[in-house]
C-alpha cells in the first residue's frame, strides 16, 4: 500500500494542530458544526453550477447557497454568489438575511499535484437594521493525492475577513480540510476551522459537505 498519501494528511493535521496549540482550552468561545448537502452541474461553455442547502445544529442556523463559477482561463474564475439565511432565536423569533458575494480566484500549479490559489470575495448582508460589507482574501495551498484509488485532494487555508465600513480587520479562518471523490454519485468534503473574531471571539468550526456531481450522469452536458 502506497503509505505516502496518509503521511501528507498526518503533516498537515499536525501542521494545523501546532498553528493552534498555543491556544489554551478557555480561549476557545465555541464550537460549531454544519451540515451541507447539494448538487454540482456543468452549464454552458464548460462552467460549473453549485446548489446547496445547509444547516448548523449547534447555531440553529439553515441555509441555501447557489454559486455559478465561470471559469474565464485555466488561472482565473469568477463566481457570482447568493445565499439565503434563516437564525432560529428561540422565544426570540428569527433573523433572516440575504447575502450577495463575487469572487475572483487565481489559482496556479507550483509543482507536480500542488496548486496554489487566491480567492478574493466582497461581500454583501442585507440584514433588518444595517447592512455589512467585506473584502475576503482566502489564500490556500492543495495537494491532490490518491486514497484507495479515488481521486482526493487536501487543502490548507488561511483567510481574513475586512470590514468596508470601518476598514477594521474583524475575522481570520485558518482551514484545514480536503475531500475524495467516493462515489460517481457521491464527493464528501470535510473542514475544521479555527475562527478567530472580534465580536464572537475564538470558536472551532466543523463542517461537512456532500456533493452529488450531476455532471458524472451526463446532466446538462
Amino acid at each position: 500500500m502506497n503509505l505516502k498519501p496518509f503521511k501528507i494528511v498526518a503533516f498537515s493535521m499536525m501542521l494545523f494542530v501546532f498553528s493552534t496549540q498555543h491556544l489554551k482550552a478557555q480561549d476557545i468561545d465555541g464550537v460549531s458544526s454544519f451540515l451541507v448537502a447539494g448538487v454540482s452541474m456543468k452549464i454552458p461553455k464548460d462552467n460549473k453550477l453549485l446548489l446547496y442547502t445547509g444547516i448548523s445544529p449547534t447555531d440553529n442556523v439553515k441555509a441555501i447557497l447557489a454559486l455559478p463559477n465561470f471559469k474565464v482561463n485555466k488561472y482565473l474564475t469568477l463566481t457570482p454568489g447568493y445565499t439565503y439565511v434563516n437564525v432560529d432565536l428561540g422565544n426570540a423569533g428569527k433573523v433572516e438575511e440575504h447575502q450577495f458575494l463575487g469572487m475572483a480566484t487565481v489559482a496556479f500549479p507550483i509543482a507536480k499535484n500542488w496548486t496554489i490559489a487566491d480567492r478574493n470575495m466582497y461581500f454583501h448582508r442585507f440584514r433588518d437594521g444595517d447592512d455589512l460589507s467585506f473584502y475576503r482574501n482566502r489564500l490556500g495551498i492543495t495537494h491532490n493525492i490518491e486514497v484507495f484509488k479515488k481521486q482526493a485532494s487536501i487543502f490548507l487555508q488561511d483567510e481574513v475577513f475586512l470590514s468596508l465600513d470601518n476598514g477594521q480587520f474583524t475575522r481570520n479562518r485558518v482551514v484545514l480540510g480536503g475531500n475524495i471523490q467516493l462515489f460517481k454519485w457521491l464527493t464528501p468534503q470535510v473542514m475544521c476551522m479555527y475562527q478567530s473574531d472580534k465580536a464572537s471571539g475564538n470558536r472551532i468550526l466543523g463542517w461537512l459537505v456532500l456533493t452529488l456531481p450531476l455532471e458524472n450522469f451526463g446532466v446538462f452536458k
